[in-house]
């Protein structure tokens, strides 16, 4: 339903008095807790501007209107809140939680919105009512004012299920993010970095994603029917075969993922072999960036230091191979075999490991390197490791940060020390695993050791 917007909204808004500010939220606190003492805040069309309200809990309050720039609202909690047509512009939203909002309209170019929730809320465009030169209002006419999130940051912010159709998304930061089940229809995002995002069932109908990077996006499922996807990235993106049929695909940067016959991929492994055993004085490092390697047989195989990065791997036959030090940023690698593969000092970022065999897997660091005896720690950043199987896997010193282990089973591993930011653990089998010195901050659904 359209709102009436007062045509006070153009002019000077009421600054907030802090003793008020505090008075308020009092109340509303009391209204959060079902109090008989409490009261719903309804703050219209105030200013908050550069104010300090981390942590502060505006949950189901009326903002219509406000002003919030530059405003420092790290960790604030927002959910079920109207903030229909609110100015939002810079504000640090980091952490913040505004799920299920009402934020048409809204303004929140150059906002951090890092790690942020806003799960099924609602940045469609505002239907503004018009007034005549006398204040009247114009009864059924109105004006759309599209929400502006242009060059926002909001790497691993959770969007799911978020109306954000017709919105202004140029050139932000969506990094890892999930948008799974979003309407994104007609949405601007030219320019926007969505490397890693989830895309799961997303509507992106009609947007417009020319020059977007796309790199190792999730993407099956979604709608991209009439997308202009014009010099989109989207090698290593995690497609469905009927969106990879589509005509709007044409136009976008698709891997190559070129197929080498047994006579080419045996000279490759050979001077490969010959490069590491030289110490790089002969032969030649394997390189082997998008290629499609599915199927194939590289059990026990020396591919260490090699660039895999990009390639197709699913249901190839790694186990027993050796892998430490190489590249496998966004690679596709499910249901592949990977067990007792020596893993060192690996590059996972963004992989898609789902359904892999990686039990007995060595993914510890590669220490001692070089004459400063470096150790170099397993990357899987973002890797997506739904339902893998990890038992008795080295995960010492890995850095899991933001990784998806949902269903996967680490029975018996060896995650000591291991980073796990924001790592998501539902349902994942911990039985007898080794926790010690692990990094467990903002994780997921972490289950009770020994269930």
């Amino acid at each position: 339903m359209a709102q009436q917007i007062p045509r006070e909204l153009s002019q000077s808004l009421t600054q907030v008095a802090l003793a008020e500010l505090k008075e308020v939220l009092s109340e509303h606190q009391a209204y959060l807790n079902n109090s008989a003492k409490g009261e719903r805040a309804i703050l219209q069309f105030r200013n908050f501007s550069g104010f300090s309200l981390g942590g502060v809990n505006f949950s189901k309050a009326d903002l219509t209107g406000s002003k919030f720039t530059g405003a420092s609202l790290g960790g604030a909690k927002f959910c079920q809140a109207n903030l229909f047509c609110a100015d939002m512009r810079s504000a640090k939203l980091v952490r913040a939680d505004l799920s299920r909002a009402d934020l048409r309209g809204v303004s929140l170019r150059g906002a951090n919105l890092t790690d942020a929730k806003l799960h099924k809320c609602d940045i469609r465009p505002a239907m503004l009512a018009r007034y005549d030169e006398r204040g009247t209002f114009i009864a059924h006419e109105f004006d759309e004012m599209p929400s502006q999130l242009g060059g926002i940051m909001a790497q691993r912010a959770d969007m799911s299920g978020a109306r954000i159709g017709e919105s202004l998304l140029r050139m932000a930061d969506l990094t890892d993010a999930n948008l799974s089940n979003a309407d994104l229809s007609g949405a601007d995002l030219r320019k926007t970095t969505l490397v890693g995002a989830n895309l799961g069932g997303t509507s992106l109908a009609n947007a417009k994603l020319a020059g977007a990077s796309l790199t190792g996006a999730q993407m099956i499922g979604a709608n991209l029917r009439g997308a202009d996807l014009f010099g989109a990235d989207l090698r290593g993106a995690y497609l469905d075969a009927e969106s990879l049929a589509l005509d709007e695909l044409k136009m976008a940067i698709l891997p190559a993922l070129e197929r080498k016959n047994e006579e080419e991929l045996e000279a490759m492994l050979g001077a490969h072999d010959l490069w590491v055993d030289s110490a790089g004085k002969a032969g030649k490092r394997a390189v082997f960036t998008d290629l499609d390697l599915t199927g194939r047989s590289l059990s026990g195989r020396n591919l260490s230091m090699a660039d895999i990065q990009r390639s197709r791997l699913a249901e190839t036959d790694l186990s027993g191979a050796e892998l430490a030090m190489a590249n496998l940023a966004f690679c596709d690698l499910r249901n592949a075999n990977l067990k007792g593969a020596d893993l060192r000092g690996v590059n996972l970022q963004h992989a898609m490991l789902r359904d892999a065999d990686l039990d007995g897997a060595d993914l510890g660091p590669l220490e001692r390197i070089g004459t400063a005896a470096l150790s170099n720690p397993a990357n899987l950043q973002s890797a997506k490791l739904n339902n893998a199987s990890l038992s008795g896997t080295n995960l010492k010193y890995a850095y899991l940060g933001r990784a998806d282990l949902t269903g996967a089973t680490l029975q018996d591993a060896d995650l000591s020390h291991a980073d796990l930011t924001g790592a998501d653990l539902s349902r994942t089998n911990l039985t007898d695993a080794k926790l010690e010195g692990a990094v467990l901050r903002d994780t997921l659904g972490l289950p009770d050791r020994g269930q």
